[in-house]
């Protein structure tokens, strides 16, 4: 016995040092050596590739064709897993990889028809942009070729190899992120459910109050044209596969002139708000032709082009228009032939496609039949005629040419040169603030927004044209802001401008004004701004809409009946400074009551299912809070389960009793549970939802986390999830156009995708923290800060 329990031991000891040398070998899969010199096949000159001490690439090159060769190798040195998800994500071939329970969603994705249009673009470029996809992709491929036998790990789990890239692939990616900020889709399925089953005086109450909401992205434009709008609108309801990427959250930037800077010279800032996932969405780098090209700032993995930051001359960001670009319509279905449907009178044939979805493990594909109208893909399941189809008309269909805008502004040398570059952008509509060396400033709209008869937000039948998109808004007719007298421009996903100064419809889902009027608190509250200034606004905490909102429930809840613990808490509250602090308790007692409140409100009119949905939008539960609790309304408070009439005040001390009760009972003391050990930060990589690969690779990371939801810095949450923050600042960036080298960046997840990387989610600390990293431009910072140097050559 002792001999056997020996060598038991043994076996067990050796089976554990190898699986520890096999889980550190497939942590390790693909990390490169930034040192070392590498052979690209084709290359005219040697390139040669500085990284700083956070790993982002300064690229040098003498060329354009070796240049961008180089992006691709190098991005897919740190992102090639990533490139391949989102390719995959546009093209709907996630069942390949995760098998059958991502079917549905590739049938949904591939109605998008993303490849489709990228392939008919393609030719059509010039060959100034044309030509750089090519050098990108040739640059992946090779790199791909390199490491057939080394691969990133995700790889190796999911058991497949990735294909070679494309240059059409780069263009798909215009298509994901038009799709990732669509608004529309979740929003409208929501709220069509909702009108059938809440009054008309409950119904008004889920849309936000512009009169009250009547901070303008664009204060200053004056429309000079003028359109008649039919408001005879049909609305039908039609239940909607809720399949889709999540929704973008928000976004801010804000620039002021020299003469309200320190350094007599523009100082400029974005930061734009999407999912917080590991790897992270965007990219930084640096890309330099000696006496051609200068620029800076961060990528999307697969996409050659700087999307957002600085060259030589020029600055620009973007925050989301919020525009709702598709429109949803009911239709007919010939009950005879259900590839028709009825249009102005006639039967009209449908697009009909069929469809293989490969799934992993499986010898035969699914296959799935897809339909398509004039307008668009039908996006609803119908079958026997039991329901009617609805279709959907989405912006992201239309020609859209980002991919040569972003060519152009990498280029752009003046204001000039920048409105014609932004031209492209088409189904990406954005908020594009401007600075430039010469001192001049600017804000300016870019994107198609569709002429309607009606608003969007409805559901149409689709049997007419009378619902159709009657063309565009000009770009010449697009609200801008260059040089105002203000000495600042600034947006943040607020409502562009007054319906009386633009006549068209964009979009009835803006963000509520909390983040752009504390920006513009910050702006004005001193004569002059420094980058500090401006890192200080960033990582700003204080809360706009508990400014609004508090003193209402401050003035009903000291007449409250409340025992000794909920006193201690309504104390703690009525004393905060309304900034979301870690170390605070106040944070928690006003977001939970308001949780609370939320549902003791909406659910029972809703049922549990509408209202989860309703509930996980980001923005409905904004829209409601506002109107009910400013205008202390008791519409929304009476209890459609019980026989007692609630008022507002009834409502509101009893959420604030229940608020009170669960922070108790789910985290103690209410004196003690401070704001971060509730409120995370949470980086999750996709493959770290298997908890063993977690454990194994430590792919995912939770920070206590400040900030709210509704704060400049935002670190934001569903009420339907709360408090684990999956939203927030994507990247932030700070430029000082008085000397591009005094400007500062951060990612939250760092730039390598590789787990053992020391740059894998080495940023993510300090963006927690409120830090900022130096962001060099000129060729003597970036060659004296360089902690590794790689030569390219042939």
């Amino acid at each position: 016995m002792k001999k056997w329990l020996k060598y038991s031991l043994l076996i067990i000891i050796v089976l554990f040092i190898g699986l520890y040398f096999f889980v550190q070998n497939l942590k390790k899969s693909a990390l490169p050596d930034y040192n070392q010199n590498i052979k690209i096949e084709g290359l005219t000159d040697k390139v040669r590739v500085y990284r700083d001490a956070y790993g982002t690439p300064h690229i040098y090159a003498k060329n354009e064709a070796d240049l961008y060769k180089v992006v691709g190798y190098v991005t897919a040195q740190d992102r090639l897993w990533e490139m391949d998800l989102l390719r995959r994500v546009t093209q709907g071939r996630l069942s390949e990889m995760f098998g059958e329970k991502t079917v549905d969603t590739d049938e949904f994705l591939r109605k998008l028809r993303i490849p489709l249009y990228s392939k008919k673009l393609l030719p059509t470029l010039k060959d100034e942009t044309r030509k750089p996809l090519e050098y990108f992709a040739d640059g992946v491929n090779q790199y791909i070729k390199d490491h057939k036998d080394n691969l990133p790990f995700e790889f190796k789990i999911l058991g497949y190899t990735p294909e070679n890239w494309k240059p059409e692939h780069s263009l798909n990616l215009v298509g994901y992120m038009a799709w990732n900020l669509e608004l529309g889709y979740k929003m409208e399925v929501v709220i069509n459910q909702l009108k059938s089953k809440i009054s008309p005086e409950k119904y008004k109450l889920l849309f936000p109050d512009y009169k009250r909401n009547n901070t303008y992205a664009y204060p200053s434009f004056k429309f000079n044209d003028s359109i008649q709008l039919d408001n005879k609108l049909v609305a039908v309801l039609e239940q909607i596969s809720n399949i889709s990427p999540d929704i973008f959250n928000g976004s801010n930037n804000w620039v002021v002139a020299g003469k309200k800077s320190t350094t007599g010279k523009p100082i400029f800032s974005n930061d734009m708000h999407l999912g917080l996932n590991v790897p992270g969405i965007w990219s930084r780098m640096h890309q330099n032709i000696e006496g051609k090209l200068n620029v800076t700032g961060v990528t999307l993995p697969g996409s050659p082009f700087i999307v957002a930051g600085h060259n030589d001359k020029i600055a620009w960001g973007m925050t989301n228009v919020m525009l709702d670009g598709a429109d949803f319509y009911v239709e007919t279905i010939n009950p005879d032939n259900k590839s028709q449907y009825k249009f102005n009178g006639k039967w009209r044939d449908m697009e009909v496609k069929k469809e293989k979805i490969f799934v992993k493990d499986k010898e035969k594909p699914v296959e799935r039949t897809l339909y398509f109208t004039h307008r668009g893909p039908v996006i609803s399941k119908f079958g026997n005629i039991k329901t009617q189809p609805v279709s959907m008309h989405w912006i992201g269909n239309e020609e859209s040419r980002e991919i040569e805008s972003l060519y152009y502004l990498n280029r752009a040398k003046n204001w000039e040169d920048f409105t014609q570059a932004i031209k492209g952008f088409n189904s990406v509509s954005q908020n594009i603030a401007y600075a430039d060396v010469e001192g001049n400033i600017g804000l300016h709209l870019a994107g198609k927004i569709p002429k309607r008869t009606a608003p969007g937000y409805l559901f149409f039948p689709g049997d007419t044209d009378k619902y159709d998109w009657k063309g565009f808004v000009p770009f010449d007719s697009l609200p801008y802001e260059y040089n105002p007298k203000r000495g600042f421009v600034s947006s943040a996903n607020n409502k562009s401008l007054s319906d009386d100064n633009f006549p068209y419809y964009i979009t009835e889902w803006y963000d509520l004004p909390y983040r752009i009027k504390r920006i513009r608190q910050m702006l004005t509250a001193k004569e002059k701004l420094s980058t500090e200034d401006f890192r200080q606004m960033l990582y700003d905490h204080h809360s706009a809409q508990a400014d609004e909102l508090k003193p209402v429930l401050i003035k009903y809840l000291s007449k409250a009946n409340l025992n000794t613990k909920e006193k201690k808490a309504f104390e703690i509250l009525k004393k905060w400074d309304n900034v979301y602090g870690v170390n605070q308790s106040a944070p928690l007692i006003f977001e939970q009551t308001l949780i609370e409140f939320t549902h003791n409100t909406a659910s029972d009119e809703m049922g549990e299912t509408l209202f989860k949905s309703f509930n996980g939008s980001l923005l409905f539960s904004k829209y409601l809070l506002q109107n009910v609790i400013l205008n202390e309304d008791d519409t929304w408070c009476d209890d459609v389960n019980t026989k007692e009439k609630e008022t507002f005040a009834m409502m509101l001390e009893k959420s604030f009793k229940q608020a009170v009760a669960k922070i108790e009972k789910d985290y103690g003391n209410i004196e003690d549970v401070k704001w971060g050990k509730v409120h995370h930060l949470y980086l999750e990589h996709p493959i770290g939802k298997v908890k063993i690969l977690n454990w194994a690779l430590n792919l995912n990371r939770k920070f206590e986390a400040p900030g709210g939801s509704n704060t400049v810095n935002p670190f934001t949450f569903s009420y339907e999830t709360p408090y684990d923050s999956e939203f927030g600042a994507s990247e932030k960036h700070i430029f000082s156009a008085e000397n591009w080298d005094k400007s500062y960046s951060i990612l939250p997840t760092g730039i390598s995708g590789i787990p053992a990387s020391k740059h894998y989610l080495d940023q993510a600390e300090k963006y927690v923290k409120g830090e900022v990293l130096p962001d060099y431009f000129s060729k003597n910072e970036v060659e004296k800060h360089a902690k590794y140097k790689s030569v390219f050559g042939n």
